[in-house]
């Protein structure tokens, strides 16, 4: 009999049936072969009296929904420990709860509407905003690349906690699958930090990652104009990864979401990696360690 007891303390899909689901199993399943972690895929039912971050073992139509996320992941990585949960409550509050030690939150991206549609959809803003861990966000239509190893991981550097959290979790996922780590700057077209000043800035940041990541290629982008155009622009030409916080220097009023959080997630080509607050915190930290995850 399977455990439910325990929380999920490796890498967590929420499982909704959505065209992305498929997708963010896949990015899962390898990612959680890389860090020698368990998958956990989970799917959240209507509420009830139960509390929202009790597991419990899948019946019915939940069984068989998540018995194919199941077989999805065997097929990427059949070496990985699978549990399969279900929890009640509202989908953003209960997959936060059950992450609570979660390494990662792996959820897929609402299908849009079109390109007036700018949202992110309520479930995948409220565990951008407040999830313990990084936050995957996978297309509708996302599958790996046939050159998805020469990809690189992008990362939007805006000195913010944030950013740097998004740096130091950018960096690792580079240095696990051995892609080249892109370090992007975007100032406003007018004003802002001259170009070299930016470079400079880029210059430390790959200095900075040099000890905990002494093999890694980084490449510095230096852009003018909004940030979210700029990025995307950037992981159009062909990105595995893009990695930000989800708030930035220019996050008003201390707004959970930043605006190019939302639009970087809501039109990206990739999975996007958004940090929220608590989880940019940790992984900002020099001393941070996972000592369950393998190299």
């Amino acid at each position: 009999m399977i455990d439910h007891s325990t929380p999920p303390a490796g890498v967590l899909v929420g499982v909704d049936g959505s065209p992305a689901t498929a997708g963010a199993v896949r990015w899962a399943a390898r990612e959680a072969a890389r860090r020698h972690l368990p998958l956990d895929l989970v799917q959240v039912l209507p509420p009830s009296e139960r509390p929202h971050d009790e597991l419990r073992s899948p019946s019915g139509r939940a069984h068989a929904l998540l018995e194919q996320a199941r077989q999805v992941a065997g097929a990427v990585a059949s070496e990985v420990p699978v549990r399969l949960s279900v929890v009640d409550g509202v989908a953003g509050p209960a997959l936060v709860a059950t992450a609570a030690r979660a390494r990662l939150l792996v959820i897929g991206a609402r299908p849009g509407s079109g390109l007036a549609d700018t949202g992110v959809g309520r479930t995948i803003a409220h565990v951008m905003g407040h999830a313990p861990c990084p936050v995957i966000v996978v297309p509708p239509d996302w599958a790996p690349a046939e050159d998805e190893a020469s990809r690189g991981v992008l990362v939007g550097v805006d000195g913010s906690i944030e950013a740097r959290g998004a740096i130091a979790f950018g960096a690792d996922v580079a240095d696990r699958s051995r892609s080249t780590l892109v370090t992007a700057s975007v100032t406003p077209r007018l004003g802002g930090p001259d170009e070299e000043t930016r470079r400079r800035d880029l210059a430390e940041v790959g200095s900075g990652l040099a000890t905990a990541h002494p093999e890694l290629v980084v490449q510095e982008v230096v852009r003018r104009g909004a940030p979210s155009e700029a990025l995307l622009d950037i992981a159009r030409s062909g990105v595995s990864l893009v990695a930000l916080g989800s708030r930035g220097r220019g996050a008003v009023g201390g707004a959970l979401l930043g605006s190019t959080s939302q639009q970087v997630v809501r039109f990206a080509p990739c999975p996007v990696a958004v940090l929220p607050p608590q989880a940019a915190a940790t992984w900002a930290r020099p001393e941070r360690t996972y000592a369950g995850e393998g190299a």
